[in-house]
């Protein structure tokens, strides 16, 4: 019996480590689309994801850090360069549980632990691979510059097309009062990756960023 209950904790607390890995994305949004380059670094229990995307003549970007322990993403800092928003169009966070900071932006209290976009997608993997159904998320947005609680639902499973094949996903949906839903669709076989999501916003209009070709994965 007690080394039933040794194993039960062990396996509770030891958290699913995560992959590096290099992949390429395509953005749809009004008609257009554009080529969008994710990168996930991890060096044990922390983790640099960044992702870039040129449209036009203007750089998207985003280069977050976070950390994973016992199955819980705790976001650090992020930097952000989006020319699409209001001013600023640069700012960079700084995060610690509750409170979050910018030079930029101020300082910003929230009633939870808050996580950037970035990381929050993390979490989305984490909990798809352990089995989590339902929960809530308190995100910070950083298009609208405030944090936003977004409750998150496994819907079930769909195999969608890719350019390298058919690919089985767990559907998760991700609803708030502030914004439009989302739809993630993740992928067991490819380390739970995030493959497919599309967006509709407030206006009914749909993003949709897609994976295009089977994602690198870096050896340790």
């Amino acid at each position: 019996m007690r080394i039933l209950l040794a194993l039960f904790v062990s396996l509770s607390i030891n958290s699913y480590e995560f992959k590096s890995y290099e992949a390429k994305f395509q953005f749809q949004a009004m008609g257009f689309s554009f080529p969008l380059n994710r990168y996930f670094t991890v060096e044990g229990n922390e983790i640099n994801t960044r992702v870039k995307m040129n449209v036009f003549f203007y750089t998207y970007s985003i280069d977050s850090d976070f950390t994973v322990d016992s199955n819980s993403v705790t976001s650090k800092k992020t930097s952000v360069k989006d020319p699409f928003r209001d001013e600023p169009k640069k700012f960079s966070l700084a995060f610690d549980g509750k409170n979050i900071t910018s030079k930029e932006l101020g300082a910003i209290a929230a009633e939870t632990e808050v996580l950037e976009q970035l990381a929050s997608d993390a979490q989305v993997r984490l909990n798809a691979a352990n089995g989590v159904n339902e929960y809530s998320l308190s995100i910070f947005d950083n298009t609208k510059s405030k944090v936003i609680q977004k409750n998150y639902k496994l819907t079930g499973e769909e195999e969608i097309s890719t350019p390298f094949g058919p690919i089985n996903t767990l559907v998760v949906e991700a609803t708030a009062d502030e914004v439009g839903p989302i739809i993630y669709y993740i992928a067991p076989e490819f380390d739970y990756l995030i493959i497919q999501s599309q967006a509709i916003l407030k206006n009914g209009e749909k993003r949709i960023l897609s994976l295009k070709e089977r994602p690198k994965f870096l050896a340790e």
